[in-house]
């Protein structure tokens, strides 16, 4: 995407093409007539923008409510920040630092978390390309109640954060059309945190990272938090806080809900988290088994939750645990087992069959192959349902196991 896109962006605004956006809601998927007829009228790069925008809005509204309303790029909705989880950030800032009037959203894409804070906040929103600039200034106008929002099309290493009390950042992670989840291939990268994190004493800081990515371990001492943040089923974003006073530092596993707020949340102090060893391992399956949810896996707090509701590990690697006792965990879900066997694809595949068992759920953690693979080899058919969770390492002489279980 070019400066030269941004007034054909501008004009997505115009009646023209609101009008043409309420046509084309009913009409899509164009036939190639439709299509020549729209190209005739506004011209084919406008035509072209204002198809791609259609589709784009309708596989937003999962992320954004207000989808329709909204403008994206293809890139710009991947990597944003769904409404749910920035509502959730947003709050939780104003509440935790109500002194914080003015928020810099650095590497702010199309607006995903700006969107968000302007809810709470005067914010500038900083993104290097134009158009997507143009984009995340109308997206937060939009959707904003209170704050002022001001839009800079620059390089966030260049903006100047004197007049702002907390600053977000949200660092490129495909900058070279790769996804990456060191640092080290972030765009703004290592040394430009630093800088930032050099300025504490002045401003907060919070940074937007992959799941997967680790810190430097030198920032352990100096973050407020490090959060493992879940949606929809899955953990999408790690957040780390850095604020300006000195606090003691907790990892977090939170699950959010669609109006962004907590659904649940595990948090254990850096000081008091546990690992592997301090979880006993069960010498069968006892009556419930228990899994923790995407986000506390993700945070590495698997043996914390383990330890604090008294589960046994399944197995010495996996995150499986189970118990006698019937739970109701914060941040996790329950099985009751119905039958535990060594894994053998035939032998399941019979026990399947006996009973029925159309619906299938399939968890697998250790082993190589997929749970749709595996899918096609057992072929469930009936009526009945059961989770089948097969746990084991491909290269170990420890028998692989599979578990039948009633999700509760």
């Amino acid at each position: 995407m070019t400066d030269q896109n941004l007034p054909d962006y501008r004009w997505l605004t115009s009646r023209q093409a609101i009008a043409k956006f309420g046509w084309l809601e009913t009409a899509m998927p164009l036939t190639p007539n439709q299509f020549v007829t729209l190209r005739d009228e506004v011209g084919v790069d406008r035509a072209g923008i204002l198809v791609a925008q259609t589709e784009l809005k309708q596989r937003a509204i999962e992320k954004f409510p207000r989808a329709q309303q909204l403008f994206f790029t293809e890139i710009g909705l991947q990597q944003s920040t769904d409404m749910a989880i920035a509502t959730f950030k947003a709050t939780q800032l104003q509440h935790d630092y109500p002194a914080v009037t003015h928020v810099t959203d650095l590497c702010c894409g199309i607006g995903g978390d700006l969107m968000a804070l302007a809810n709470s906040f005067d914010v500038t929103g900083v993104d290097i390309d134009p158009t997507t600039a143009w984009i995340a200034e109308h997206n937060a106008n939009v959707t904003r109640t209170t704050g002022h929002v001001e839009m800079l099309a620059i390089d966030a290493r260049t903006a100047n954060l004197e007049s702002t009390g907390w600053v977000h950042l949200d660092p490129d992670r495909r900058a070279d059309g790769q996804r990456h989840t060191v640092l080290e291939g972030y765009c703004p990268g290592p040394s430009f945190i630093e800088e930032l994190l050099t300025q504490r004493d002045k401003r907060g800081l919070s940074i937007k990272l992959a799941p997967a990515t680790q810190v430097p371990e030198h920032w352990h001492s100096e973050m407020a938090c490090c959060q493992w943040i879940q949606s929809r089923g899955e953990c999408r974003q790690q957040h780390v806080v850095f604020s300006t006073t000195s606090q003691p530092r907790t990892t977090q596993a939170i699950g959010v809900a669609s109006a962004g707020t907590a659904e649940w949340v595990f948090s254990v102090a850096s000081n008091k988290l546990h690992d592997r060893s301090n979880v006993t391992i069960a010498k069968t399956c006892k009556t419930y088994i228990y899994e923790p949810a995407p986000a506390i896996r993700a945070a590495g707090l698997s043996s914390s939750w383990a330890q604090q509701h008294q589960l046994e590990a399944i197995h010495r690697r996996f995150s499986y645990y189970t118990s006698n006792e019937q739970l109701t965990p914060s941040g996790g879900s329950r099985f009751q087992v119905v039958e535990e066997m060594t894994f053998d694809r035939k032998q399941i595949k019979q026990w399947l069959k006996a009973r029925h068992i159309g619906h299938l759920e399939i968890k697998k953690q250790g082993l190589p192959f997929s749970p749709s693979e595996l899918r096609k080899q057992l072929q469930p058919q009936g009526n009945n349902q059961i989770t089948l969770i097969i746990l084991g390492e491909a290269q170990s002489s420890e028998r692989a196991i599979a578990i039948m279980a009633q999700r509760e």
